[in-house]
């Protein structure tokens, strides 16, 4: 089995290449909807993080997680309580994604905060899924809508160019996706074929 793992900035495309490797029928792990299914109503993280934050919980109990996000670039403390809290849950739950797929020729799993959190060693091969800055801030106000907010939640993270730098392959988000489809289609066939029979 090798092991995938996607990773890349905040919106620079990292949710759409991995649907459509899922699409292409290939095992996929999103550590973003771990990360949704562990902190709602019912989820294992979901009382402690109602003590870390009470300020962020709703009427029906659940979280706000644009509070949180808030909370989380302005705070380095709290990022770090929150962080050692989550990021053991969601890698005993990537492990167990290996293990079941233990017999799959390739999966992948999408894992933004790869590097700042040293999960790579975890993984066979590293691909960064980048766009331009312009079209990354772009995709944030539309998704933020609040510049400040979008300035500081890129601060927080290792820059795009020095996650390219250390990824073993890099696919711009730019392109159509039926484009980035065919790309991946012949990069993983080429991937499967001994290397006696690769050009």
């Amino acid at each position: 089995m090798r092991k995938i793992a996607v990773t890349g900035g905040p919106a620079t495309g990292k949710t759409t290449f991995l649907a459509i490797l899922k699409e292409l029928g290939y095992p996929t792990f999103s550590a973003d909807e771990v990360v949704r299914r562990l902190i709602a109503p019912g989820g294992p993280a979901h009382e402690r993080i109602r003590e870390l934050c009470p300020w962020a919980v709703g009427p029906e109990g659940a979280l706000d997680r644009r509070l949180i996000l808030r909370r989380l670039v302005e705070d380095v403390a709290f990022r770090s309580v929150l962080e050692d809290l989550l990021h053991p849950l969601v890698k005993d739950e990537l492990l167990a994604f290996f293990e079941a797929h233990s017999g799959t020729e390739f999966v992948f799993a999408e894992i933004p905060l790869l590097f700042e959190a040293g999960w790579e060693e975890l993984f066979d091969e590293v691909w960064v899924v980048a766009c331009d800055k312009e079209t990354q801030k772009a995709r944030l106000h539309q998704r933020l809508s609040d510049p400040e907010l979008v300035e500081r939640l890129l601060a927080t993270q290792l820059s795009l160019s020095e996650k390219i730098k250390r990824a073993d392959r890099t696919f711009s988000s730019e392109k159509a996706p039926e484009v980035l489809k065919r790309e991946l289609q012949e990069l993983l066939s080429r991937m499967r074929r001994p290397c006696s029979e690769r050009p």
